[in-house]
């Protein structure tokens, strides 16, 4: 089976990880047990992102990052994973994600309370 960019879907996560300051997306996806539920959490980010997107955002990296996101990619991904057919491979994925999205969030001018960068 051909991969897919799991990058644009780490990008969503770290977009709204950056954005929100709620590393829930990617705690979810993670930790997901199965092909149902991670399918349904990145759901959930995606549906997160569509409605953030039509807002301000207080992260201006996170924005111009979110302006990069190529949703055909992302679909294209969804597509590869809804055809796992192995745990193993499923964890695989998705520690690959998740992972991704913490080290792309990083970068991504976390700002404290004060409003200064970390």
């Amino acid at each position: 089976m051909e991969r897919c960019k799991l990058d644009e879907v780490a990008k969503v996560l770290a977009v709204l990880v950056a954005e929100n300051k709620n590393y829930s997306y990617v705690d979810k996806l993670g930790y997901a047990p199965s092909k149902d539920l991670a399918l349904f959490y990145l759901k959930e980010a995606l549906r997160d992102l569509h409605s953030l997107i039509g807002k301000e955002f207080e992260n201006k990296e996170a924005k111009e990052l979110a302006k990069k996101i190529s949703f055909e990619v992302v679909e294209t991904c969804l597509d590869f994973i809804a055809k796992i057919s192995s745990r193993k491979e499923l964890r695989e994925v998705t520690a690959i994600i998740a992972s991704k999205a913490l080290a792309i969030s990083a970068g991504l001018g976390v700002r404290t309370e004060a409003g200064g960068e970390v």
